[in-house]
């Protein structure tokens, strides 16, 4: 598949005349990555948007220190790099191909440089662009509630997702392999020398340095 007829299945070149499009494809560089190949990184400065031309692309979020949720599969027409091409930020999540993946790049100098030259088909593009940035921030908002639900997050083991025991502030109740029983709310979950440690605080606003290995049990407090 050819940069025109991917064109043709992306929502983000919508209205554009058959002469604007092919003016804007000159923009475009084609970029190929292995499988396994990171595209980008979270926490990276972000400078391109990508299409898909070829392949399969996963896009990705840290939860916890050790714990990555996908967020959405990108295939053949879809877009994604969109929200750091247009605040000029860090990279929100992380891109890697699951196998050999061919993609359009546009970097934000031939973005800006398009537009200056067709102001009207600037503006479309700019209105479809965030279209797509406000229907993908809709659907990555509700995975990423999925993602920090409470319950187990399966990675290997059986993990905790503390992200959201934190930032909901839930009440939950943890069982110790000794058989003692503490609840409260996580205020934070820290890595020391021993591994790594909870830190609780009930409702009379004790603190407890619970380690994590001595965990036998959460749940939800009654």
């Amino acid at each position: 598949m050819n940069a025109a007829e991917q064109a043709e299945k992306t929502r983000f070149f919508n209205n554009l005349e058959a002469h604007e499009l092919r003016l804007f494809l000159k923009h475009f560089e084609t970029e190929s990555f292995s499988a396994k190949q990171y595209i980008f990184k979270e926490g990276e400065p972000g400078r391109k948007l990508y299409i898909v031309q070829r392949g399969l692309v996963s896009v990705t979020k840290r939860i916890t220190a050790d714990i990555e949720k996908k967020l959405f599969s990108a295939r053949i027409g879809t877009i994604f790099g969109e929200f750091s091409f247009m605040d000029k930020g860090e990279r929100s999540a992380s891109a890697m191909a699951e196998e050999e993946t061919l993609l359009l790049s546009l970097n934000q100098e031939g973005y800006e440089a398009f537009a200056k030259k067709n102001p009207k088909a600037g503006a479309k593009l700019f209105q479809n662009l965030l279209g797509i940035v406000v229907e993908r921030l809709r659907r990555t908002n509700e995975a990423y509630r999925n993602a920090v639900r409470w319950g187990l997050e399966i990675t290997g083991t059986q993990k905790i997702n503390f992200h959201y025991l934190i930032t909901e502030s839930v009440e939950i109740r943890i069982e110790m392999l000794n058989g003692k029983t503490f609840e409260g709310k996580v205020l934070q979950l820290e890595k020391s020398s021993a591994g790594y440690e909870l830190i609780l605080v009930n409702k009379l606003g004790k603190l407890t340095i619970i380690p994590y290995h001595a965990v036998l049990s959460v749940a939800m407090a009654q």
